[in-house]
């Protein structure tokens, strides 16, 4: 199946989106299943996660950079494409996102993927798309997905689409149903699977009417681009395939997928080991060998013969013949001599010199592997091992401008933490940055400062905020009143203020639920001073002043 690609994509631990559960593992499965069963070579897949380790020297890390350099350098165009996705996505003023795990919500157009932009490369680069999106929108405000059904539509692509809710999220995507559904159809179809047999194959799987104490899930929707395209098979024939050296490069998984179930999801992923070099670092150099009277040193095997020993063979030979012509001869034999001796050291020292950029590869690949969690403490634990190349050695100037980038995510993290209000996690990430790079580390050692600061006035706001809450007293709306003019202490930049607001609101609400209480029993006159306390900015204020209207008019006349 040469003419056939896969590009396999599963995030979990966003930068700054909750973490989601199973979709590394989902990727790996599809990956796994392509690569073991199916048996592609690995220069037809892609895989993409928190964990995957690089098969070459560029990056797998699901970054918006490394993704799109991926998309970008696509190969010659196949007949056959796959496209899986599982992580979040969203739509932005009208256009539909993927969230690679460096995207922020405050920045979506720069750090998102745009739907039709994906389409389009991976169009570009294929006669038969199909392309797999197993979303989860974090806004759940139900936008996400109508605009790609529409591009799906237009362009003639193929598309398995679903949108999980959060309880199907917790449930489904954890236990990976949809991916060990879409596995056992290519097992049962192989390439005789069609988007039709596909799309009878999953609404009969995943139907929650033959699943006993399972929810109501929300089936994936599936999009043709015709009649005939939907018969058509989405794996090209089978063809006898050659070994190659490469597939010993590519990642391998711990579990395999023939043991892999709902209940045994595939979690580790491990470097290949690299294949013990034939290099020989020792400089032993054997000449050629030649039968003389002359001195020889006699071996097990070979007889090795001395550039002295070589002149006086030769010697040998040229007697009779002109002296002049013996000794240019003789010239001729040395300067190859020692024409030959550089050129081998030179060999040899490539040869070293290849085996050593193997190792420091090496150690770069096992660097990346902490980034499994995006956490700070991993990222560090990422330096630790490039940290291991030493200078003037190969993949030095690589290992340096890793371990910039990593120190830079680590500040990022801290940034990020916060920006959330969590300053004790700040901080501790913060000090992880290496003074390696002067400008990150002092940087850092700034926002420690000032995250400090922050931290300490978080402390006594979270006082201000406890006792504020403890003049609450049941049904006296005074005591709210009081409770939340000791909240507007807090000024807004200052931690804990968006949190004094939501009690505000939520206390002010209460006071008007109150009031309106206390008229359905007939209260008008208390109801009405209960009223009083809802304050001016509050968000029921306008509602409760109309409601005070409406009481004062059933105020019997005096």
């Amino acid at each position: 199946m040469e003419n056939f690609r896969a590009i396999t994509m599963g995030i979990e631990e966003y930068f700054h989106w909750q973490p989601l559960k199973g979709p590394e593992n989902n990727a790996q499965a599809l990956y796994c299943y392509f690569f073991q069963e199916a048996k592609l070579p690995s220069r037809q897949l892609l895989l993409l996660t928190d964990t995957s380790p690089s098969p070459g020297k560029r990056s797998t890390y699901p970054n918006r950079e490394n993704i799109l350099e991926w998309l970008n350098d696509s190969p010659l165009k196949v007949k056959h494409c796959w496209f899986f996705f599982q992580g979040y996505g969203v739509n932005y003023q009208g256009e539909d996102y993927l969230l690679p795990i460096d995207s922020n919500p405050q920045t979506i157009p720069q750090t998102g993927i745009k739907m039709r932009s994906l389409f389009e490369k991976l169009n570009a680069s294929s006669e038969q798309l199909l392309v797999i999106l197993d979303l989860q929108n974090p806004f759940k405000d139900g936008k996400l997905g109508q605009i790609t059904l529409e591009l799906a539509q237009q362009k003639g692509i193929s598309l398995i689409f679903s949108c999980r809710s959060p309880v199907y999220q917790t449930i489904s995507a954890e236990k990976g149903i949809f991916m060990t559904a879409l596995i056992e159809a290519l097992r049962y179809y192989g390439h005789h699977l069609t988007l039709t047999k596909l799309d009878a194959y999953l609404q009969e799987r995943l139907n929650p009417i033959h699943r006993a104490n399972f929810p109501t899930i929300a089936l994936p929707i599936i999009i043709s681009p015709s009649l005939t395209a939907s018969r058509q098979p989405l794996l090209p024939q089978p063809q006898p395939q050659e070994k190659t050296d490469y597939q010993a490069l590519t990642v391998t998984l711990q579990q395999n997928l023939h043991q892999t179930t709902v209940n045994q999801p595939i979690t580790t992923l491990n470097l290949p080991i690299l294949p013990k070099s034939p290099i020989q670092t020792q400089f032993k150099f054997s000449l050629p060998r030649q039968q003389s009277k002359g001195n020889t040193t006699q071996g097990d095997n070979q007889q090795i013969v001395t550039p002295t020993v070589k002149k006086q063979a030769i010697l040998t030979k040229i007697k009779g013949l002109p002296q002049w012509l013996g000794w240019g001869g003789v010239m001729l034999v040395l300067i190859g001599l020692f024409w030959l001796i550089p050129g081998k050291i030179r060999q040899q020292l490539d040869l070293a010199n290849q085996e050593k950029i193997e190792k420091n590869q090496l150690v770069l690949d096992y660097a990346k592997i902490p980034l499994s969690l995006y956490q700070a403490s991993r990222l560090n634990e990422s330096i630790q091992f490039a940290r291991q190349i030493q200078p003037h050695t190969p993949l030095y100037g690589d290992a340096r401008r890793n371990i910039a980038r990593w120190s830079q995510l680590i500040l990022d993290i801290a940034q990020g933490r916060a920006t959330q209000g969590d300053f004790g996690g700040a901080i501790a990430a913060a000090q992880l940055v290496p003074n390696e790079h002067q400008t990150l580390y002092l940087s850092a050692q700034q926002s420690i400062k000032r995250w400090q600061t922050l931290s300490q006035q978080q402390a006594d706001n979270q006082v201000l905020i406890e006792a504020a809450l403890a003049l609450v007293k049941p049904n006296q709306a005074s005591s709210y009143n009081r409770a939340i003019t000791t909240l507007k202490y807090l000024k807004m930049g200052e931690p804990g203020y968006n949190t004094a607001q939501k009690l505000i609101e939520q206390l002010s609400q209460q006071i008007y639920q109150l009031a309106q209480t206390r008229a359905k029993q007939g209260q008008l006159s208390l109801a009405l001073k209960t009223a009083q306390f809802v304050p001016q900015d509050s968000q029921v204020y306008e509602k409760t002043q109309q409601s005070i209207k409406q009481w004062r008019q059933q105020l019997p006349p005096r």
